[in-house]
């Protein structure tokens, strides 16, 4: 049960129980003084005749004194009253002794005749004629003792329950208040505080009030909070390897500019063509750093909040631009290019980076291709036709990854790329011991890094296929009107 609803409804238990316990206690009084009515009225009336066989003789209304006389017996001196009048309404004798000098006349002549019933007792107030002529007035009153008795008994007991009643519905209270409020409030300030000292469990509540919720959403902050730790650390770790990396692969090109400059400075003869082959050194060296530079920055503004700059344009058109100019590239190492494109619709692309993305595709390809080897670059929309030189498992991998789309794949010939290196050589500055990674000196080791970042910022996907004497890298970028990114 939800807390608001809990606590409306004990507050409704304890403004209505001591109004169900009153009504309760007059329902009761009620019964019993209707199943005891009849036993007491015939008792009532088998007095007030014994008693009345006694008051109707008009001679002790003539004045003389009743004062001593005994009209009452003594075993009913404690639960029957009588009252003698005269005719102008003065009291001339009281059983309890407590005279009453007068009664008006009003009262005196109401109610006779008739047997008034009250809670407490029963009255029967008669006219004493003598002859034709009033004599005076007589009231019996008879106390319903055992009644009132009753009623007190009842009255106790209904009391007791209602303070027993108020009692457990208190602790009943007291209890689940602590239990839906003070213990969750503890548990989660004490969840709290061990999240701020390094513990990582969670808080443990499994009721869904509002409390559960709250702790619900603590307990995914705090999960949210552990996952952007360790995204923070693994990042702190990877810029850390980065500069390690940045450091090494500077230390050898700045060497050996350093060390033919030197030879260049110190040359006495200064041979033209052997300087000129030592400043080939340099800039190469140079064009190097360059690149690694480039790279570094574009990866760091990959990784930060960088806004991709969309653009929409016609598919066939931007990829047959996008796919051009590698031919000379391809013809110096002598490697066959294969371009297939089949695209129906607009896309909304990076201009920019997805050139870089295909350039990065192809300097690897390029690298790992062998001589006489054959390149393949492709793109095509999932719903058209798959080209003819993926093979079929490549095929049957590829179809159940996305269903609508655009696919970018670029294929080469050469050494495959075992199952554990798959997804580590989108990782940057990754080396391994594959022979197909040993040649990494040529570049930085951020193109694939770079690849994955620039696809995902097109929220799309990148995985490799690679088997036997062929490798293909595919990028997926869905149809989406608009990227959030």
């Amino acid at each position: 049960m939800k807390l608001k609803k809990w606590l409306i409804l004990s507050h409704l238990i304890v403004m209505l129980t001591p109004v169900i316990l009153g009504v309760l206690l007059f329902i009761i009084i009620g019964n019993y003084n209707k199943n005891t009515q009849v036993e007491d009225y015939i008792s009532a009336m088998t007095k007030f005749k014994t008693y009345q066989q006694q008051l109707d003789n008009p001679d002790m209304y003539n004045g003389y004194s009743l004062k001593d006389k005994k009209i009452v017996a003594d075993e009913d001196k404690s639960s029957v009253k009588i009252q003698l009048y005269n005719t102008v309404g003065q009291q001339i004798y009281s059983s309890d002794d407590n005279m009453i000098s007068y009664i008006q006349k009003d009262n005196l002549y109401s109610n006779l005749c008739k047997i008034q019933t009250g809670t407490r007792a029963y009255t029967l107030k008669m006219p004493v004629f003598k002859v034709s002529t009033l004599a005076g007035f007589y009231e019996i009153t008879i106390a319903r003792e055992k009644f009132v008795e009753a009623i007190n008994y009842r009255t106790v007991i209904t009391v007791l329950f209602f303070v027993l009643i108020i009692i457990v519905i208190f602790i009943s209270v007291m209890l689940l208040l602590n239990k839906k409020l003070n213990r969750p409030i503890k548990l989660l300030v004490e969840g709290m505080n061990k999240f701020a000292l390094g513990d990582k469990n969670i808080v443990d509540y499994k009721h869904s009030d509002e409390i559960g919720e709250l702790i619900s959403h603590f307990n995914d902050m705090k999960k949210d909070i552990e996952e952007k730790r360790k995204i923070i650390d693994e990042q702190q770790k990877s810029k850390e390897y980065m500069i390690s990396a940045i450091s090494h692969d500077l230390k050898t090109p700045l060497t050996a500019i350093r060390a033919y400059a030197e030879a260049m400075a110190n040359d006495e003869n200064l041979d033209i063509k052997n300087n000129k082959d030592k400043a080939l050194v340099i800039l190469n060296k140079s064009d190097y750093m360059k690149n690694m530079i480039d790279d570094l920055m574009m990866y760091n503004l990959l990784t930060t909040e960088y806004k991709m700059n969309f653009v929409e344009l016609e598919g066939s058109e931007f990829f047959e631009m996008l796919f051009s100019g590698y031919d000379e590239s391809c013809e110096k190492k002598k490697i066959k290019l294969n371009v297939d494109i089949n695209i129906q619709g607009k896309y909304k692309v990076d201009v920019r980076q997805m050139t870089r993305v295909v350039d990065n595709l192809m300097v690897n390809a390029l690298r790992y291709t062998p001589i006489q080897g054959n390149i393949w670059m492709g793109a095509f929309s999932l719903e058209g036709k798959v080209p003819e030189w993926l093979e079929e498992k490549f095929i049957n991998e590829i179809g159940p990854w996305k269903k609508e789309g655009l696919l970018i794949l670029v294929k080469n010939q050469g050494e495959n790329i075992i199952d554990k290196e798959k997804e580590k050589i989108f990782m940057p500055f990754y080396q391994s011991d594959n022979s197909r990674n040993k040649k990494l000196w040529n570049g930085v080791g951020l193109g694939l890094s770079i690849v994955k970042l620039v696809i995902e910022k097109h929220n799309g996907e990148v995985k490799v296929f690679s088997e036997g004497a062929s490798t293909a890298f595919a990028c997926w970028i869905p149809i989406s009107d608009s990227y959030h990114k």
